[in-house]
């Protein structure tokens, strides 16, 4: 890959930028220990940016992992979470982008999050637990957002 990073705007939340960072990227030693401690991304607080580890393409060759980090990291952007790192945080921020991703068509994407949800989050993934994350969202959730 000739780019070191990738930039756009978040098409979940457009003020929010989205930078996916390459290994060859000057700035990557500089948020490899972030990855290292958050995941595969990390919203930067204050600053409307959201970063990506796209290395992670590495491992998964399919972009739809990429997707799924910028639904979730913009989930608790949308549900004011401010950390620390917090499970039931982490559980709302997948919810949330199962709903972002449901609204866009990404299957893909959902695909994966469904395939992980019960090794993330110790339960396996109902949409009973949609309506409360739908409403922090102030979303509706249509039957037919579900797949």
């Amino acid at each position: 890959m000739d780019e070191t990073q990738i930039e756009y705007k978040s098409e979940f939340l457009p003020n929010i930028t989205i930078v996916v960072v390459f290994k060859e990227d000057p700035l990557y030693p500089q948020v490899n220990e972030y990855f290292d401690e958050y995941g595969y991304g990390f919203m930067v607080p204050g600053k409307d940016l959201v970063i990506i580890d796209g290395e992670i393409l590495e491992e998964v060759d399919d972009t739809s992992i990429i997707k799924f980090i910028e639904a979730h990291e913009i989930s608790h952007i949308l549900l004011n979470h401010s950390g620390p790192r917090d499970e039931k945080e982490e559980l709302e921020a997948d919810l949330g982008a199962y709903l972002l991703l449901s609204r866009n068509g990404y299957n893909n994407a959902i695909d994966l999050l469904l395939e992980h949800f019960e090794d993330r989050h110790g339960i396996k993934f109902s949409e009973d637990l949609l309506p409360e994350i739908s409403k922090k969202l102030g979303l509706d959730t249509p039957k037919d957002w579900f797949f």
